[in-house]
C-alpha cells in the first residue's frame, strides 16, 4: 500500500470516528473556534503595532524631532515654535530628507454651508516619505522652499466626494478660505485616494486638505504677526530621514550645536533658559502609547486560549475514554503504537484545522467590526488585516495544538493492555488522570480565570472612574458657536456691544432658553497656559479656557470663592482672570486657596492679571490624568463671537440655523466652529464606555469557560470514579461526608490558585502602578464583588457534578455502561 493510499485512508477512518462524536467535535470546534478568533484580531494589531513595516520610505531611519523648552523650575517638552523648528530644517548635518508638518482648521468659502475643516501645512516631501497614494493629480513641489509662498493644495477623496460631487476635472480648480478674501486662493494639484492613513500623531489622522508649508501664515508671509519663541505648538513636527550610520544621539548633538547659534534669540525670551531637540523613532511617535494597550489585550487573549485549552483536554480526557475500544480493537488487528498515535494525531488536526479555519474566517469580520470600532481612535488601525504572518501563527498554532491534544489523548492510553482488551471486558485499556493532574487543572484554570478577571475589572474600574467622574459643565441641550467677521476694524468695545447685540438676537430666537458668551472645554482638544509671579517664578501649563461673566450659571460650574468677569474684563479695561479650586491650592500650597483671590500674575501677552474667582474643578475625560481637574478662565474679549446657546428641552439646533438667526444682523460673520456639546462629551466618552463593554465581555466569557473547564474535569474524574462513590453511598455514607472529599479534592485547589492569583495581581498592581495608572485603577468594591462572584461560579463548577451523581440510586452509579 503506497503511503499515499495508507494516508487517505487513515483521514477517512479519523474523519468517520469524529463523525460519530458530533457532540464532542462540537464543542471543541466552538470553544476553539471563538477563542482563536478574538486572538486573531489581537494579533493583527500586535502584527501591525510590532512586526509589520510602516508603509513608509524607510522607518528604520524615520525619526520625529520636536523641541524641550526649559524655564527655572520646569521643562515643557513636545510643544514646538516655529523659529527652532524652521532653524533644524535649514540647518544640519545629520538628515537626507526632511520636511515639517503642522495641522490647523479652515473654513472654506464657496463650498456649500461653508464647512470647516482639517487642514495640514506639509513640505513636498510628505507625499513621498510616506508614500502617498494620488487618485488624480500629484503634490507638491520637492524642494520647495519656505521664502517663496506656494499657492497649491491637495485635497482627500472624501473631501473631493462631498463637496466637488467626484468631479474629475477638479485638478486646477480653486479653494479660498475665510483668511484668504483677497486673492484667488489656492489651486488644487492632486486627489489623495482614501486608502492613505495620515500621521496619526497629528490630530488623529484626520485630515481633509494639504497646504504647501510656506501658507501657513501663523509664520510665513505675514507682515502682521511675528510668532514668538513662546507661542508653540503640539501638533508642529520635523520629519526627517536619517543619512545612514547617523545615530539618535548625533542627531541630538547636531541640532543642540545649530539651536546654540540662535541662543541671543531665546535666550530669558519668555523665561526660557534652554532649548534642547528632543529626537524620537517616526515609529514611536506614531503608536504613542498604544503599544501597551495592544501587548495587554494579548495578554488577555493568551489567558483565555489557556483555559479553553485546558477546557479542550478535559473534552479529550473524556474522548480517550470513549475511544479505547476502538483503539483495542485496532491493536489485537496489529496495529502499531505508533500507528495508534497517527490515528489519534489525524484526529486532533482535522479538529484543529476545522476551528482554526473557522477562526481565520470569524476574525475577517472582527477585524473589520474593530476597524469601525477603533477608526480615528487607535493607530495604524487600517492596517489591519488577516495577513501572511497571520495566516502562519494560525498554521503553526494548528500544528502545536494538535500535538498537544494527541498527546494528551496518547498519556492516557495504555498501550501495553490493549491487545488484551477483547478478553477482559475493557478494562484497563484506559488510564485514569491521577488527583494530582485533576487538581492541577483545577487550580490552573482558576489561577488564570481569577487573574484575567481581576485585571479585567480593574481596566474597568478606570473607565468606569473616568465615566462617573463629575464634569463641572453641564452639557446636556448646550451647543457652543464661534463667528468671526474678516475685516472688522471695530475697536474691542464697539465689539463688545456687538457681541451683546448678537446675543440678545439669539436668546430671542424660538427654541433657545439661553445664551451665554464663551467658549465651552467640552472638546477633544485643550489650550494650557501659565502664570508667572511677581517674583518671576513660572507655573506648570494649566488647561484654560475664554468665557463670558454669565457662562458659569449657563453651564452650571460653580464658583466658590471670589465673583465672575467684570464688564471691563470683557472690554479689556482691566486683566481679570478665574482658576479653579486645584489651581488656587498649586499656586499657593502652604495656605488656605482663597487667599489666592486678589493676587496678579502674569498670563496671556505678559499682561498682569488679577485673580477675581475661584471655580469648582473642571474634569476633563481626556486629560485628567494629566491636569487633575486644574483649570484657568480667561475673559472671553470679543476678537471674534463666541456663544454657548442652551435650548429648550428636545428642540436640535443646527450651525445653518445659527448662522441664519445671526446673519439677519450681520451679513458678513462667519461661521468658525458649532458643536453639539452633548455628542462632544459622548465623544470623549466613547472609548471608556467601550472599554467597559468589551473587558465585562471577557471578564464573563473567561467566568464561563473556567466553569466549564472545572466542570469538566470532575464530571470526568467523578465518572470514572463512580463505582467508588456508588460503593461509599450503597454502604450509608452520608452526603457531608462525600461533600468533604469533594472539597480536598476539588475546593482547595480552587482556593490555592484563587489566593495566588490575587497574590498576584496586588503584587504586580503595586509594583507598576504609576506605569499602569493610564489604564486600571484598583476599585476595591468592584473587585471583592469581581472575586465573589468568580468565586461563588466556581464553588458551582465544583459540587454540580458531584450533586448529579448524588441524586441518581446507588445502584445506577454502579452500574457498568
Amino acid at each position: 500500500m503506497s503511503r499515499l493510499t495508507k494516508t487517505r485512508s487513515q483521514l477517512r477512518l479519523a474523519w468517520a470516528s469524529l463523525m460519530n462524536a458530533p457532540g464532542f467535535v462540537t464543542a471543541v470546534v466552538a470553544t476553539l473556534a471563538l477563542t482563536l478568533a478574538t486572538l486573531f484580531v489581537v494579533l493583527s494589531l500586535v502584527n501591525s503595532y510590532f512586526l509589520k513595516p510602516l508603509d513608509v520610505f524607510d522607518e528604520t531611519r524615520m525619526v520625529v524631532v520636536e523641541q524641550s523648552l526649559t524655564y527655572d523650575d520646569y521643562d515643557a517638552v513636545g510643544f514646538q515654535s516655529y523659529q527652532s523648528i524652521v532653524h533644524w530644517l535649514k540647518n544640519n548635518q545629520s538628515f537626507e530628507q526632511a520636511f515639517m508638518m503642522n495641522a490647523a482648521e479652515n473654513v472654506f468659502l464657496y463650498l456649500d454651508g461653508q464647512p470647516k475643516k482639517n487642514v495640514l501645512y506639509v513640505g513636498g516631501e510628505y507625499f513621498e516619505l510616506l508614500h502617498t497614494p494620488f487618485l488624480l493629480g500629484h503634490g507638491f513641489k520637492k524642494g520647495g522652499t519656505l521664502e517663496e509662498a506656494d499657492n497649491s493644495a491637495v485635497i482627500s477623496e472624501k473631501f473631493w466626494k462631498e463637496h466637488f460631487n467626484s468631479d474629475p476635472d477638479v485638478i486646477g480648480k480653486s479653494l479660498k478660505t475665510a483668511s484668504e478674501i483677497e486673492g484667488d486662493g489656492h489651486i488644487i494639484t492632486g486627489v489623495v485616494a482614501a486608502n492613505f492613513s495620515p500621521p496619526y500623531m497629528i490630530k488623529a489622522g484626520s485630515v481633509d486638505v494639504w497646504y504647501p508649508t510656506s501658507s501657513d501664515r501663523r509664520f510665513f508671509h505675514n507682515d502682521d504677526w511675528q510668532s514668538p519663541w513662546t507661542n508653540t505648538f503640539r501638533n508642529l513636527k520635523l520629519i526627517a530621514v536619517l543619512k545612514p550610520s547617523v545615530t539618535n544621539e548625533q542627531v541630538k548633538t547636531d541640532l543642540k550645536a545649530q539651536i546654540d547659534t540662535i541662543k541671543s534669540q531665546w535666550l530669558n525670551n519668555g523665561g526660557i533658559t534652554d532649548v534642547k531637540p528632543v529626537v524620537t523613532p517616526y515609529r514611536e511617535v506614531e503608536l504613542g502609547n498604544n503599544d501597551q494597550l495592544s501587548l495587554m489585550m494579548l495578554a488577555g487573549a493568551v489567558g483565555l486560549l489557556i483555559i479553553a485549552v485546558l477546557n479542550v483536554s478535559t473534552l479529550f480526557f473524556s474522548r480517550a475514554l470513549a475511544q479505547h475500544k476502538t483503539l483495542a480493537l485496532q491493536a489485537v488487528l496489529g496495529a502499531k503504537r505508533k500507528t495508534l498515535f497517527s490515528s489519534i494525531l489525524l484526529q486532533s488536526l482535522i479538529l484543529m484545522s476545522i476551528s482554526v479555519s473557522i477562526a481565520l474566517f470569524l476574525s475577517i469580520w472582527g477585524i473589520r467590526l474593530f476597524k469601525v470600532l477603533a477608526e480615528g481612535r487607535l493607530p495604524l488601525v487600517n492596517s489591519l488585516a488577516v495577513d501572511l504572518n497571520l495566516v502562519l501563527i494560525a498554521v503553526v498554532m494548528c500544528i502545536a495544538l494538535a500535538y498537544i491534544f494527541s498527546m494528551i489523548t496518547a498519556r492516557l492510553v495504555n498501550y501495553k493492555t490493549l491487545n488484551n482488551q477483547m478478553q477482559n471486558s475493557g478494562k484497563g485499556g484506559v488510564s485514569q488522570v491521577s488527583g494530582r493532574t485533576v487538581r492541577i487543572l483545577i487550580g490552573t484554570q482558576m489561577f488564570v480565570a481569577a487573574l484575567l478577571v481581576s485585571f479585567s475589572i480593574m481596566i474597568v474600574s478606570k473607565a468606569l472612574d473616568t465615566i462617573n467622574r463629575p464634569l463641572g459643565s453641564d452639557t446636556q441641550n448646550l451647543y457652543f458657536a464661534q463667528l468671526f467677521q474678516t475685516n472688522n476694524n471695530a475697536t474691542l468695545a464697539e465689539r463688545y456691544e456687538q457681541i451683546k447685540q448678537y446675543q440678545k438676537v439669539l436668546q430671542n430666537s424660538e427654541g433657545i432658553k439661553d445664551v451665554a458668551i464663551g467658549q465651552s472645554p467640552v472638546s477633544a482638544r485643550q489650550n494650557a497656559n501659565t502664570l508667572t509671579d511677581v517674583e518671576g517664578k513660572s507655573s506648570i501649563f494649566f488647561p484654560s479656557q475664554w468665557v463670558g461673566p454669565d457662562y458659569f450659571d449657563l453651564v452650571g460650574t460653580k464658583i466658590l470663592a471670589g465673583r465672575t468677569f467684570s464688564e471691563q474684563a470683557m472690554r479689556g479695561e482691566t486683566n481679570e482672570l478665574l482658576v479653579s479650586i486645584s489651581v488656587a491650592k498649586w499656586l499657593l500650597p502652604d495656605q488656605e486657596y482663597t487667599n489666592v483671590i486678589g493676587k496678579s500674575y502674569k498670563g496671556l501677552e505678559d499682561k498682569m492679571f488679577e485673580i477675581v474667582g475661584i471655580t469648582e474643578d473642571f474634569n476633563h475625560p481626556k486629560y485628567y490624568d494629566e491636569s487633575f481637574g486644574r483649570h484657568m478662565w480667561w475673559p472671553a474679549q470679543p476678537w471674534s463671537y463666541m456663544f454657548v446657546i442652551e435650548t429648550e428641552q428636545g428642540v436640535e439646533l443646527t450651525s445653518k440655523q445659527v448662522l441664519s438667526l445671526l446673519r439677519k444682523a450681520n451679513s458678513h460673520l462667519t461661521l468658525w466652529q458649532f458643536r453639539d456639546l452633548q455628542q462632544e462629551y459622548d465623544d470623549l466618552l466613547y472609548m471608556s464606555h467601550l472599554t467597559v463593554a468589551l473587558c465585562s465581555t471577557l471578564a464573563l466569557f473567561t467566568l464561563l469557560l473556567a466553569a466549564i473547564g472545572i466542570f469538566g474535569v470532575l464530571s470526568y474524574n467523578l465518572g470514572l470514579r463512580r463505582y467508588e462513590f456508588g460503593i461509599r453511598m450503597a454502604l450509608g455514607a452520608k452526603k457531608i461526608r462525600l461533600f468533604k472529599l469533594m472539597s480536598k479534592e476539588a475546593v482547595i485547589p480552587v482556593l490555592i490558585g484563587f489566593i495566588l492569583a490575587i497574590a498576584t495581581v496586588l503584587a504586580g498592581y503595586f509594583m507598576l502602578q504609576e506605569q499602569l495608572i493610564s489604564w486600571l485603577i484598583m476599585d476595591v468594591r468592584l473587585q471583592l464583588i469581581a472575586w465573589t462572584i468568580t468565586l461563588i461560579i466556581a464553588m458551582f463548577a465544583c459540587f454540580r457534578p458531584l450533586l448529579l451523581l448524588i441524586k441518581a440510586k446507588p445502584m445506577a452509579a454502579l452500574r457498568n455502561d
